[in-house]
């Protein structure tokens, strides 16, 4: 019998990293302290959750998971012009911090983390490799974006696995179309997703616009701003003779969730699109879980079925 992977899923947002694994493992628990995504994390997943801050859980409490693989997607603004880029100073790195002391303590057998591209350059990720070696692992690192899989969403992100068994090397990318953007919109749009006349005047030039009716189509990256702001926030769609923001569902499409995973009638609009602008693609996920032997196969790579496989 395969072995069967436990994960636990740290700064789990909406849950980007259970719904890429689906059921090819267990997701022991999933720590999340925004309560917003917890919400549509529980609506979509039934396994343990924890809303404490991960920098307040214990050496016991992480050795009590038995996890194989932690992965973390934690906070980026530590790391970006938004956030000041304060890096160590930063409160909000205490917690990868935190789970940097522990992996000394606990060693599990694989690390997985993603992050936004200037996370590279910080001062954490040395302090995250210098931790990987002195605990004897082996890491591949790399700049992923969902492009360079064929899916029609930029979103570029860094990666980087470790471990204490072996890893796989990762295969060589295919940017072979996997679905069009114009599949992942919705068969209706609600009428107050039409941006207004003249605020389309007014910032026209600086936003992305793009046509689904295009085969090569590509939504820029979506942002948790998206809705408050119309800059460099993410893409809006040509829609008749107008131009309209994307709504939560067709984000979620183009980030490859799977069509089982629905959101709460409860949570605005608003909440949902700040929740994925902080979520994951999910194909460019999986593909960095495959180096992990036995965890990820290329065949299930892709979550949901799309119209050129």
């Amino acid at each position: 019998m395969a072995e069967r992977f436990r994960v636990l899923e740290l700064f789990a947002g909406i849950g980007g990293c259970a719904a890429a694994i689906g059921e090819l493992a267990d997701i022991v628990t999933a720590v999340e302290t925004d309560q917003d995504a917890l919400a549509i994390y529980r609506h979509n997943f039934s396994h343990p959750t924890c809303d404490q801050p991960v920098e307040s859980l214990s050496t016991r409490w992480f050795r009590d998971r038995a996890a194989d693989v932690w992965w973390m997607s934690p906070p980026v603004l530590p790391y970006v012009h938004a956030g000041l880029r304060r890096e160590l100073d930063d409160a909000r790195s205490n917690g990868i911090l935190h789970v940097l002391d522990q992996v000394i303590a606990v060693k599990p057998r694989y690390v997985a983390l993603e992050c936004v591209p200037d996370f590279d350059k910080s001062l954490v990720r040395q302090k995250l490799l210098e931790t990987l070696a002195d605990c004897d692992y082996q890491w591949q690192e790399t700049q992923l974006c969902p492009t360079e899989l064929g899916v029609p969403n930029e979103r570029r992100r860094y990666y980087l696995v470790a471990g204490r068994d072996e890893l796989q090397p990762w295969k060589p990318l295919n940017p072979t179309s996997r679905f069009r953007l114009g599949s992942t919109l919705d068969e209706s749009a609600d009428d107050d997703l039409v941006i207004a006349p003249e605020l389309l005047a007014m910032h026209r030039n600086t936003m992305h616009v793009v046509d689904p009716s295009e085969d090569s189509a590509v939504s820029s990256c979506f942002m948790s701003g998206y809705g408050r702001s119309v800059n460099n926030t993410g893409s809006y769609l040509r829609h008749a003779l107008a131009v309209r923001y994307f709504s939560p569902t067709e984000i979620l499409r183009q980030l490859a969730f799977p069509d089982s995973f629905t959101l709460p009638d409860s949570t605005s609009r608003a909440t949902v699109w700040r929740m994925v602008g902080n979520s994951l693609s999910l194909p460019a996920a999986r593909y960095i879980l495959e180096a992990i032997p036995g965890l990820i196969s290329r065949r299930s790579r892709f979550v949901r079925v799309t119209e050129e496989e």
